[in-house]
């Protein structure tokens, strides 16, 4: 049994010196500066070539692989940048207009006070009931500040309310558009101190209002405007409430009623005045040319 062990390793030593034998002997012949290859280089040359092509493309497109695959990554992260910037951009666009519409307002609203002979408190709306959306809203301001229940608060544009409740630093307030607070009131063209009527919630659509209790002979017609009539002690004469919509019979069909749209929009109230001390004259109405939405510049 050992002889067959003995045998293989000498055949295994004689194929190791023939394979060096031929290496030396290669690299003999292939040492020497020579013009052309000799007939063995050229046959492993013609060999091996597709091989080495093989690998060579092979490794090219490993190459290229790898190349893509980082660049996709770094587009991936570049694009995540870019993305996470316009959002940026987009957010600083935006609170931009919301600055300009609010500068718009108070630019409104600073013209109305310094025009008005009352002496004037602006606030700002912090808060609004969604179970009560034109029933009351929450200001900026307290007794603080000097306010107190019952004072009447107005914008630009017209009639908002009057304080209903008042803390150190905030208050409520009761909308017109709320059914606990009536309001007397008569139509501005004729100043017939017996054309006056009350205004009112409206049922139907509680955005919109109604003024009751006008006598029959009351010359009323849509578009005209409603205004305070300055009875009751609260709200001074002459604060713009809302336009006449359509005119009809009461129920009773002996006085009349219109449906009012009122020039404050409710929706977007976001700055109000309160009436600290009533002037002598009447809050200044804006005329046709100040139409348009509450708080958006006229265009």
């Amino acid at each position: 049994m050992p002889k067959p062990k003995r045998n293989q390793s000498r055949w295994s030593l004689l194929l190791l010196f023939i394979v060096a034998a031929g290496l030396l002997l290669l690299i003999v012949l292939t040492g020497k500066e020579r013009v052309q290859l000799s007939p063995m280089e050229d046959l492993l040359l013609a060999l091996f070539a597709p091989a080495q092509t093989a690998f060579s493309s092979a490794g090219q497109k490993m190459r290229s692989f790898f190349d893509t695959a980082v660049s996709f990554y770094e587009l991936k992260a570049e694009n995540e940048r870019l993305r996470q910037e316009l959002t940026f951009m987009e957010q600083q666009l935006v609170r931009l207009q919301e600055l300009q519409k609010e500068n718009h307002r108070y630019r409104e609203l600073l013209k109305f006070a310094e025009k008005s002979s009352h002496r004037l408190l602006a606030a700002e709306v912090i808060a609004r009931d969604p179970s009560q959306w034109f029933g009351t809203i929450t200001i900026n301001r307290g007794y603080l500040d000097g306010v107190k229940q019952e004072m009447v608060v107005i914008t630009d544009r017209g009639l908002v309310g009057m304080i209903s409740t008042v803390s150190p630093n905030s208050s409520q307030v009761l909308l017109i558009t709320d059914p606990r607070l009536p309001v007397s009131a008569t139509v501005q063209r004729t100043r017939d101190p017996v054309t006056v009527g009350i205004v009112e919630s409206y049922a139907r659509d509680s955005a919109c209002l109604r003024i009751t209790y006008l006598p029959m002979e009351t010359n009323s017609q849509p578009g005209d405007l409603i205004v305070t009539s300055g009875l009751g002690g609260i709200f001074p004469k002459g604060i713009l409430i809302g336009t006449v919509r359509e005119v009809g019979q009461d129920q009773s069909g002996m006085v009349l009623s219109a449906m009012i749209e009122p020039r404050v929009n409710f929706n977007r109230l976001e700055e109000v005045l309160i009436i600290l001390q009533p002037g002598e004259a009447a809050v200044p109405t804006p005329g046709p040319e100040n139409g348009g939405e509450e708080g958006e510049p006229s265009s």
